[in-house]
């Protein structure tokens, strides 16, 4: 595959190193034939107090677990053991959400989201939220424009605001255009429709004299392009009294570098953002990517299905789904998940700097007395904001 040099690499890091796997692949197949705690969700020191909103679900149910005593948990720091100084087990009462739905048209996601029955199950789930929440709508899209040359765009469809009609609307427009945009673009999402259309470019290739052989497949991206993951933290210095979430229906197969990714999560954590979201159950075509990716990411020296780990290191939820009453049942599960969070707070001493490093953070929780097995969300580092 050829690549546009001109890409400013800061905007379109995951699009060209999903373009690397996908050209991996395809050269490997030519080859053979609030509350309590207002701050509780934001970690930063505020009168030398570090606050960690903590959700714990029961493995096997899934179902929030809200009846742990303090000594069930342990936070570390750095791997070293932090005494708890402040532990709310009722629950938080989540402050009003600004919460940002990033709809990606260039994954194999479109194959859910052109439909339907899909769109009216996550209306049908957003409808539920309460009514000061704001919900905005950003889509992300590959247009062709030619055989096999692609330019990835973007754009909010709906800013944040708590008008449900014009979300929806919002919605209605994003499946209608994905409906329209698919045949485009379905060459990207099976490999033996993108096997076809190589093959007759070959042989025309070859009927009128053109060098034979494997065509390039041409990704650029738009000048405009944008990542939400990066505005995320200018989100939230706009919305300071909501709690910031991206949401992102996606197929994850997102890769940054190493070290932008870590830059990107500490950014977010520091602004208190909280990354979700619904991954889209994988066909043929993506188990290869998968694969690919898995495999080449450690020695491309970037990281792979970012959504996932943006989602570990800001305490969000990551959610897989492919029948239409999933998608519905993930954005409920996830918002509900916002509000069932256990308080957890420590002190630091007063011979501790506020030194801007970043600090590990590990929460460890064990059920007395029972087997229930538990699965922990939790902010994964905070920094200590040094004095100006």
């Amino acid at each position: 595959m050829n690549y546009n040099t001109a890409i400013r690499p800061n905007r379109t890091a995951r699009l060209i190193s999903r373009c690397a796997l996908l050209a991996a692949l395809f050269l490997a197949a030519m080859a053979i034939p609030a509350s309590a705690q207002e701050v509780a969700e934001t970690i930063k020191v505020r009168t030398r107090v570090v606050f960690i909103g903590t959700l714990v679900r029961d493995k096997k149910t899934g179902a929030p677990v809200m009846d742990l005593p303090v000594e069930s948990f342990q936070v570390l720091d750095d791997g070293k053991p932090r005494r708890l100084s402040y532990f709310n087990r009722e629950g938080l009462g989540r402050r009003p959400l600004a919460l940002m739905l990033v709809l990606d048209l260039s994954t194999s996601g479109i194959l859910y989201l052109e439909k339907p029955e899909v769109m009216e199950q996550i209306i049908a789930a957003l409808s539920r939220l309460k009514p000061e929440d704001e919900i905005g709508v950003m889509q992300i899209w590959y247009e062709r424009q030619g055989a096999l040359s692609f330019e990835m765009r973007s754009r909010v469809v709906s800013n944040l605001t708590s008008d449900r009609a014009q979300t929806f609307a919002a919605l209605r427009e994003v499946q209608h255009f994905a409906k329209q945009n698919l045949p485009q673009v379905k060459t990207l999402f099976s490999f033996k429709s993108l096997f076809k259309d190589a093959w007759k470019i070959g042989i025309a290739g070859a009927a009128t004299g053109m060098p034979t052989g494997p065509p390039p497949v041409i990704f650029t991206a738009a000048p405009d392009l944008e990542n939400m993951i990066d505005k995320a933290p200018l989100l939230a210095r706009e919305h300071p009294t909501s709690q910031v979430v991206i949401m992102e229906v996606t197929n994850d197969f997102g890769a940054e570098g190493l070290g932008k990714t870590r830059k990107t999560a500490h950014e977010l954590i520091d602004s208190g953002v909280t990354v979700c979201g619904m991954v889209v159950k994988r066909n043929l075509t993506d188990k290869g990517i998968n694969l690919t990716g898995t495999i080449m990411s450690p020695l491309m020296g970037v990281r792979f299905h970012t959504i996932s780990y943006y989602g570990k290191q800001t305490g969000g939820e990551v959610e897989t789904v492919g029948r239409p009453e999933e998608f519905a049942g993930a954005v409920d599960k996830i918002v509900s998940g916002l509000a069932a969070r256990y308080s957890l707070g420590f002190t630091l001493d007063e011979s501790e700097r506020n030194d801007d490093r970043v600090h590990r953070l590990e929460v460890k929780v064990k059920s007395h007395g029972t087997n229930r097995k538990l699965a922990v969300s939790a902010r994964r580092s905070y920094i200590p904001k040094a004095d100006r």
